[in-house]
């Protein structure tokens, strides 16, 4: 093939933050960019000279006729054994703009340029990497509250700086001379030449920039009752990972107001600094540190953890190797889902939201009718249809597990069973007053049991007035409690967006449990997103849940659905949950930011009394919803519209004031802007599409119908190998070679 038949495009792109051990990558609808598979993406080449992540990729003449789309991501390998199949591409962080870059081969033959990693379009969004390798795992260990205990005093009176450092049991330990058996480091089988984890990264909740980065040499300060500090490292051989917790102590803070000490902020490819230490004579005459000095250490293995989720407790050892105190540590494994649904990086929804007015979500359906009155039982398929009919724009239902593993919706962990009390000499028929109630846990009962048994509310026997569970053998099925999530994604009016609540229980301060000896929670997630993308097609889908990880987890899983974090804040009406996070939106607002998500459902008690939090996440970045009981008056509903929210969740949607769909209002405006009747459609997520859907996901592409903050671009529509494609008129940056004599260059 003649230099004639071809066009060469260089992709440059430069990168502010990035670590020695990473690499940079372009994915696109193209082979060569691996057609949105991450795992197929080109690598790009580090340029010392300019500065710059540059390769290039070769097109027919037919091809260069075509538009290019394509996103940037950092990543960094990891390898699980000496076998070199189990290399595998780790993402770290991405481009996460709704809309791929767009380059036109045809028309921009002659622009060139620099890219900047994460910025185009006016726009700077960049998300970190999911689990997508089959044994990919993400390890968080947090400290809080009174996570350290020493057996003298004089340790438990001073401020620590902790680090932990992730290493692998088939290596010797790098900085320490534990093990001098010479045989041992002799043993090279089964040793892989790469890392089998990444570094690990940190995050104080109670900083004011609580993102994890790279800790620093010392690591990050920890004080009893003051701190809430995350480490997370990723492992594709997690059987063999350990880590060493250090401890740090600053001679030279007299108090614990003092500043932290200048250490160095940069990333160090060394897993062990030197530690500072000097020392000084004081007025006396005697010899005193001064600097930082390590002063102990601890292991832990997540081997040795019970469950994937939990607290382990380990000794911490002095110099001498002697115990001085113990380290609690809560812990959590994020595995990759068991069976893996094919992500492409071609479209995602996780951080992507149009400003709006706010979206109206019909509470339960049309809302609590077991503790409140209500025409319409909660919960059901009747409820939430009913919603959408009175124009909702999305419901709001709580799904969790049966016995055998079913996901439906119902919003309590307990019910009730009503049991007949009898003699042996009585086989008449019982009276009203000689029913037993028994209560147990839904987990407990299959859901053809649910569907059998007569059923009451679990507060049945104070809500005597209100709808009962299982109701009358006339009621049509619509009607029947218990609807599984799939027969609601299959059912339920498409235009209508879901934000699905996921129910796990959880301790609360008072010691009690919502509901013990509950589900491993990567089975309970992974059961309930497998329903979802097999169900949902392109509806509009919103995650949340009260569990901050079961947010963290849903995040880490899949990189195509938001995640709300529910927060309850300061209440005087509900028994706290014992977890921190939840306790204050102030901290809901941090864990959120930490965790990248998409925002925080805020609880309307807590926004009445101090409606700052609102601003707070909006100069995060964050989305944010609002629910609770107040917002049964009409009167608090228009002073959350008042703060701009994003989302309003109430119950009886429609019931006093009529109003429709916001998603079909917009689609009817567009079509009627366009000069065509409109057509039904359902979509993605949160965004809207008529058109067909890629060959690599079942996100769509169209963008005449696309939720987009600010104007619309307007598409172009052409066929590149083989697929359709609706395309933008953005142009991002690339170089351009038509032959090797000829290449020129232009900026944005």
């Amino acid at each position: 093939m003649s230099d004639e038949d071809e066009t060469a495009v260089t992709f440059a792109v430069r990168v502010a933050d990035i670590h020695a051990w990473e690499f940079v990558f372009v994915v696109g609808d193209h082979v060569q960019l691996g057609n949105w598979n991450p795992d197929q993406a080109l690598e790009l080449v580090y340029s010392e000279k300019d500065n710059v992540w540059m390769n290039r990729l070769t097109l027919t003449v037919e091809q260069a006729r075509h538009p290019l789309r394509y996103r940037y991501f950092i990543g960094y390998y990891l390898q699980a054994s000496s076998d070199a199949t189990s290399k595998v591409r780790v993402i770290s962080r991405w481009e996460s703009q709704f809309l791929p870059r767009h380059f036109m081969c045809a028309i921009d033959k002659y622009l060139g340029g620099t890219d900047e990693f994460g910025h185009y379009n006016g726009k700077n969004k960049v998300s970190a990497g999911w689990l997508h390798q089959p044994k990919q795992c993400q390890i968080y260990l947090r400290l809080h509250g009174a996570s350290l205990k020493f057996f003298k005093e004089r340790y438990s009176q001073r401020p620590y700086f902790i680090k932990i450092v992730s290493f692998d049991l088939r290596r010797k330990e790098i900085g320490t001379s534990l093990d001098d058996d010479p045989d041992d480091s002799l043993d090279g089988s089964g040793i892989p030449p790469l890392p089998s984890f990444s570094h690990t990264e940190v995050s104080d909740h109670y900083a004011e920039n609580p993102h994890f980065h790279a800790q620093t040499a010392h690591g990050r300060e920890f004080q009893n009752e003051n701190s809430y500090v995350v480490f997370r490292t990723t492992s594709v051989a997690v059987d063999y990972l350990a880590f060493r917790i250090e401890f740090y102590v600053d001679h030279s803070r007299t108090t614990k107001k003092d500043v932290e000490p200048s250490i160095d902020l940069q990333p160090r490819t060394h897993r062990d600094a030197p530690d500072r230490l000097r020392s000084s004579k004081s007025s006396s005459g005697h010899l005193q540190k001064t600097g930082i000095e390590r002063i102990a250490i601890a292991y832990c293995m997540p081997t040795g953890m019970s469950d994937t989720f939990g607290q382990i407790s380990v000794p911490i050892l002095a110099k001498n190797q002697q115990p001085i105190g113990m380290v609690n540590i809560d812990y959590l494994i994020v595995r990759s889902m068991q069976n893996p649904v094919p992500m492409s990086m071609e479209v995602s929804f996780a951080r992507h939201w149009k400003k709006r007015a706010p979206l109206e979500v019909g509470h339960r359906g049309m809302g609590n009718s077991y503790t409140k009155f209500s025409a319409v039982r909660e919960n059901t398929l009747d409820s939430l249809n009913k919603a959408a009919r009175n124009g909702a724009d999305f419901v709001e239902f709580d799904v969790q597990l049966t016995k055998d593993q079913k996901v439906v919706i119902f919003h309590d962990f307990h019910v009730l069973v009503s049991v007949a009390r009898r003699t042996m000499r009585d086989t008449r028929l019982p009276k009203a007053d000689s029913v037993e109630f028994h209560e147990l846990a839904l987990k407990d009962l299959k859901l053809k049991q649910l569907q059998l048994l007569h059923l009451d509310h679990h507060k049945a026997p104070e809500n005597q007035d209100k709808l009962k569970v299982t109701g009358a053998l006339t009621e049509t099925e619509e009607n029947h409690p218990f609807p599984t999530l799939i027969e609601a994604l299959k059912h339920v009016d498409g235009d209508t967006g879901f934000n699905i609540e996921i129910k796990y229980p959880m301790k609360m301060k008072d010691g009690s449990h919502e509901c013990e000896n509950y589900f491993e929670r990567n089975l309970f997630i992974d059961t309930i997103l497998e329903d979802v993308f097999k169900f949902a097609g392109n509806r509009r889908i919103v995650f949340s849940s009260f569990d901050p990880d079961v947010c963290t987890m849903i995040a880490m899983k899949q990189p195509r659905y938001p995640v709300l974090f529910l927060s309850v804040g300061v209440t005087t009406r509900y028994v706290p949950f014992l977890d921190q996070r939840s306790c204050t939106s102030e901290m809901a607002v941090n864990y959120a930011t930490s965790q990248n998500i998409l925002g925080v459902n805020f609880h309307s008690e807590d926004l009445l009394r101090d409606p700052s939090h609102v601003r707070k996440a909006r100069e995060r970045g964050l989305v944010s919803f609002v629910w609770g009981d107040d917002l049964d008056d009409p009167n608090n509903i228009q002073a959350m519209r008042n703060l701009n929210l994003d989302g309003i969740i109430y119950d009886r949607i429609g019931a006093d004031q009529a109003r429709r769909n916001v998603f079909t209002v917009e689609r009817t405006a567009k079509a009627s802007l366009f000069g065509s009747s409109p057509a039904p459609s359902r979509s993605g997520s949160l965004d809207r599409s008529t058109s067909r859907l890629s060959n690599h996901d079942s996100i769509p592409l169209a963008l005449s119908q696309l939720d987009l903050a600010g104007s619309t671009p307007s598409p172009t529509t052409s066929t590149h190998n083989g697929t359709t494609t609706s395309t933008p008129s953005t142009v991002p940056v690339v170089f351009v070679q038509k032959d090797k004599e000829d290449s020129s260059s232009s900026s944005d």
